[in-house]
C-alpha cells in the first residue's frame, strides 16, 4: 500500500533498500538517499553545461580503472532511471559518444525538484527504512543532515566515503528508455 500522496510503495522501498545493501553492504543512509533521489530526478543537475560535463566525463574515463562492471542497475525503486557503469565504455563494449549522448538525452526531461515535495517523499521513504531495523550506522544523525541540506536548498549528495572507498563507483544516470536504446547496440 502506498503512503498517502507518495509515489513509492512500501514494498518498492523495501526491495530497493534490500537490493542496495545486498550489492553494496558498505552503503550508508546517504548512499540510499542518493539512489532514491537519482531515480526521481535523474542526471539533469549534472548537465547545466554539456561541454563541462563532457570534459569531466572524459577525464574520469581516462583516470578510472575498469572493475569489469558491465551490469546496469536501477536507481531507487527503479521507476525512472538506471545507473550505467562507465566500465562498459572503458572496456570497449559501448562506444564513448553513444554512451555520453544517451546520458545527455536522459536529462532532457529533467525538472528542478520541488524541495518541499521531495522532502515529504524522502521522509516517507526514511520512515519505511526505519521499520526495517537495518544495521546502518548513524541512521538518525545522517537523516537529520539530509533534511538540513534539503531545508537549505540542496537535495543532491555525493556517495559516502565508505561507499567510495569500498566500490570506487564510475557510472552515469540514464533514463530507462535511453538505456534500452543504448543496450541494443552492446556487443558481447
Amino acid at each position: 500500500m502506498a503512503f498517502p500522496g507518495c509515489k513509492t510503495e512500501r514494498s518498492e522501498i523495501r526491495l530497493a533498500v534490500e537490493k542496495q545493501l545486498e550489492l553494496y553492504p558498505e552503503s550508508t543512509l546517504q548512499d540510499i538517499y542518493k539512489s532514491f533521489f537519482q531515480d526521481e530526478y535523474g542526471p539533469g543537475h549534472l548537465l547545466e553545461n554539456v561541454s563541462f560535463a563532457r570534459e569531466y566525463f572524459d577525464l574520469e574515463l581516462e583516470e578510472m580503472e575498469s572493475k569489469g562492471r558491465h551490469e546496469a542497475e536501477t536507481c531507487g525503486a527503479g521507476k525512472n532511471f538506471i545507473r550505467v557503469p562507465m566500465d562498459l565504455v572503458k572496456d570497449g563494449i559501448i562506444p564513448e559518444d553513444a554512451y555520453f549522448n544517451a546520458f545527455v538525452e536522459s536529462s532532457a526531461g529533467f525538472t528542478i525538484p520541488d524541495l518541499m515535495v521531495w522532502r515529504k517523499e524522502w521522509e516517507r521513504i526514511f520512515n519505511e527504512i526505519k521499520t526495517m531495523n537495518l544495521k546502518i550506522s548513524n541512521l538518525e544523525r545522517d537523516n537529520q543532515e539530509i533534511l538540513r541540506m534539503i531545508y537549505h536548498g540542496n537535495a543532491m549528495v555525493h556517495h559516502s566515503d565508505p561507499y567510495i572507498d569500498a566500490y570506487d563507483p564510475h557510472y552515469r544516470i540514464m533514463s530507462k528508455e535511453q538505456w534500452e536504446r543504448l543496450s541494443s547496440i552492446i556487443q558481447r
